[in-house]
């Protein structure tokens, strides 16, 4: 069946920026600078070319705009549209620029041409030569005529990158969605939940907030670009000691950590150990305490670091942390001079099979999983590769209701496919609603929920939910195989550490209908190993008699 997207407005983009506006002036109003405001108000009085103009401009690498290179089918006088914002203050053109700005909107032949008698002798030279030969000669800053004396036409320079950036972040909180979300629902490609987001469960509550998370959005960025321990260090001084009284914000508190551990693991990696070790001590996040018992032991502080991984094994925030602590532990035990007792893991079923390699019409060989499935598949036990989907589908499309509850702090904007606090620890607990959802398992009622689930929500964007994947035999199938004890203990296992346990499920699921029965099969080709987060699940299954097994292959 041919589905159809619909056919975009030429000016699409203005009806969704024109949107965002208005959303972030309905619930932050209160939260906007003088320029914010202005910005909103001063664009509400163009007219709509100039809005356009606006905007398309916002959308592209900036600040300098040459005319020449503007051309908007849907904007019938793109000097009429400039001059509009050229009169509101929203665009400028008597901007000094330094001649590095000038050479990054002209090329080569333009520089040849524009500076000829300082160029002389330099035409075959390349452009950074030729930028560096005119820094001799031109020290000082210029408007754009100034520079060019008319010779390419017009520039204009717009400086309102802050301004909407941070409405981008007021309106989806976070720092990578951006006004593309729009057009994939526009095109009908991604459809979104309808959750509550009001002024009550709104993401930042007071200005402080706003910029203490952006401080700490450009401290990553600069962490992104850091090539030097120096530079590590000079962004250490940057980082905020701690987050400001009136706004104890939960998510600031989370990003702060987490920057912590990122900044002390590239410290720790250029040796200064007592700094990383700071900083660590300063996160609540894993790996943060993981991380401080290895610098701990790298010090040979072999008391302080049992003491702490002794906390670890008590009490582990995650069972990543948990599983590597026991790893730990023995090595640590015998430093420190003190007795522990390693608990060996259960053993998965394991087989071995010998395999020819196969090649599909490309020429290309097939992955080692699809050469198993197909060799386990038949019409009465088919084989599936579900990796993560399978599980994980069934697992989202269960906990939905509560998923998509409209609690403050979850939604910040209308293009999300989880709530925003999905990986925190206080997750389950921010939704008691989820008791009632255990309670399906009681009865055959959990397969009627997640069936209609299926079909009352289908297509809209779920985290865990492939839409491609999960197709209505394949829910049939799973539902009717998969015994309601075995999916109970794995939902319970997903919903304790999602984060760390939506992934490493095995890559194949075979049923067998006509005994209700199913195995899962984690493949492994010749010298590939078992991962630690597949361990986890492997170890998990062997504990609660859950049928998984591992296929190691060797070719023919």
């Amino acid at each position: 069946m041919l589905t159809l997207t619909p056919d975009l407005a030429p000016d699409y983009y203005l009806t969704n920026f024109r949107f965002m506006l208005d959303w972030v002036w309905e619930r932050y109003a209160d939260l906007l600078n003088d320029d914010e405001r202005y910005f909103i108000q001063a664009f509400h009085q163009l007219e709509h070319d100039a809005q356009c103009l606006l905007v398309r401009l916002s959308s592209r690498k900036g600040p300098v705009f040459r005319r020449d290179k503007l051309h908007y089918t849907e904007i019938v006088s793109i000097d009429i549209a400039a001059q509009q914002l050229l009169d509101a203050n929203l665009i400028r053109i008597d901007t000094l620029h330094s001649l590095d700005t000038l050479a990054n909107h002209l090329t080569k032949p333009e520089l040849l041409a524009l500076f000829g008698e300082q160029l002389a002798g330099l035409k075959q030279a390349r452009k950074e030569l030729l930028i560096q030969t005119l820094g001799a000669h031109f020290p000082d800053a210029r408007t754009w005529q100034g520079w060019t004396n008319n010779q390419f036409g017009a520039a204009w320079y717009l400086d309102n990158q802050t301004t909407i950036s941070n409405f981008l972040l007021l309106f989806f909180g976070n720092a990578f969605q951006d006004l593309t979300e729009f057009v994939l629902q526009d095109l009908g490609l991604l459809r979104y939940e309808n959750y509550t987001i009001d002024h009550q469960h709104r993401l930042f509550n007071s200005r402080a907030e706003l910029e203490q998370y952006r401080q700490l959005l450009q401290l990553r960025e600069q962490l992104e670009w850091a090539d030097s321990t120096e530079a590590l260090l000079q962004i250490s001084t940057q980082l905020p000691t701690q987050l400001s009284e009136q706004c104890p914000s939960e998510k600031l508190q989370r990003r702060r950590a987490k920057l912590c551990n990122q900044l002390a693991y590239e410290l720790e990696r250029a040796g200064e150990h007592a700094h990383a070790l700071a900083l660590y001590q300063q996160s609540h996040l894993p790996p943060a305490r993981e991380r401080r018992v290895r610098l701990l032991e790298k010090q040979n502080h072999f008391t302080d670091a049992w003491s702490l991984l002794k906390q670890l094994l008590e009490a582990p925030q995650d069972e990543q942390e948990l599983q590597i602590a026991q790893r730990i532990a023995p090595r640590l035990a015998k430093k420190a001079g003190v007795t522990f007792d390693k608990q060996k893991p259960a053993e998965p079923r394991t087989q071995l099979l010998t395999l020819p390699k196969l090649i599909d019409e490309q020429g290309n060989a097939l992955r080692v999983e699809e050469v198993v499935r197909l060799s386990l598949h038949t019409a009465e036990t088919p084989c599936v590769y579900a990796e993560n989907a399978l599980l994980g589908g069934l697992f989202g499309l269960w906990l939905w209701p509560e998923m998509f509850r409209g609690i403050e702090g979850a939604f910040a904007n209308p293009f999300q496919s989880a709530p925003l606090d999905l990986y925190q620890e206080n997750f389950s607990a921010n939704r008691p609603g989820i008791t009632t959802l255990w309670a399906q398992f009681d009865s055959d009622h959990y397969r009627h929920s997640i069936r209609q689930t299926w079909v009352e929500k289908n297509n809209i964007a779920n985290h865990f939910v492939n839409w491609n994947f999960l197709t209505s035999e394949l829910l049939d199938i799973a539902l009717h195989a998969i015994p309601a004890r075995h999916l109970k203990l794995i939902f319970e296992r997903l919903l304790f550490d999602i984060k760390n346990n939506r992934s490493g499920l095995p890559d194949l699921i075979q049923f067998y209908p006509q005994q209700n029965t199913y195995r899962m099969i984690e493949v492994k080709g010749p010298g590939d190993r078992i991962q630690d987060n597949q361990q986890r699940w492997l170890d998990y299954f062997a504990q609660h008699a859950i049928p998984a097994e591992v296929c190691y292959v060797r070719w023919q």
